[in-house]
């Protein structure tokens, strides 16, 4: 469960429900948390939760149809930066860690455990096809322009997923970790290893700190 605290005072039933929700797919697996779990740590009865989402595949559903818009959302604007791909990518890696740092929702059980190979989340991978085309697109460029390194497209958007997956995992307990409380850390070593002349890192964090702004 994730160890920071959030103030969740005067929240709607819905928002609390998918926040538990969240809390218990880490914890347990999608498949290990049943309905009754969640409206148990909500503090609700069954019968009500259903009044908000009528099964658990909703509620996974939901967690992930907000998360990978925002992602999409962030690419898409990030991808418009015309000051290049090495600024573009150094943007959004810095959202995206700040992003999991801020959420109050724990985001492990969407990536890291078995939910997106489950049959019924088809919406969920085609997002997650969309957001992985975006971020490949980005990468792309930046190989073709030569401001990134040759190097194969499909092996660098691992090396970028491998770095934010971290991220995910390391939300569990930020007590160990500092990737969550440095997002430059994961940017820099991320566009650092795909530059093409790494000396250009402190000029690319500076522009994308100022877009970012």
């Amino acid at each position: 469960m994730v160890s920071q605290a959030f103030d969740t005072a005067g929240w709607p039933t819905r928002e609390l429900i998918l926040l538990h929700a969240s809390r218990l797919f880490a914890g347990r697996g999608f498949l290990g948390t049943s309905t009754r779990d969640i409206a148990s740590a909500v503090g609700i009865r069954q019968p009500s939760m259903y009044s908000h989402f009528p099964s658990k595949h909703a509620i996974a559903e939901e967690l992930l149809r907000r998360d990978l818009h925002a992602g999409i959302e962030a690419l898409q604007r990030c991808a418009q930066d015309p000051a290049g791909p090495a600024v573009q990518l150094y943007r959004y890696l810095l959202w995206e860690v700040t992003s999991v740092r801020e959420t109050p929702f724990d985001l492990r059980a969407l990536y890291l455990g078995e939910l997106l190979d489950l049959p019924e989340f088809e919406h969920g991978r085609r997002l997650n096809n969309e957001y992985e085309a975006l971020l490949a697109g980005i990468i792309r460029s930046g190989i073709e322009t030569q401001e990134f390194v040759a190097t194969d497209v499909a092996f660098a958007q691992r090396a970028v997923d491998a770095i934010i997956l971290e991220a995910i995992r390391c939300s569990g307990d930020r007590r160990q970790h500092r990737i969550l409380d440095e997002p430059d850390m994961a940017a820099a070593f991320v566009v650092r290893a795909l530059l093409r002349v790494p000396s250009r890192l402190p000029r690319v964090q500076a522009a994308a700190h100022r877009a970012g702004s």
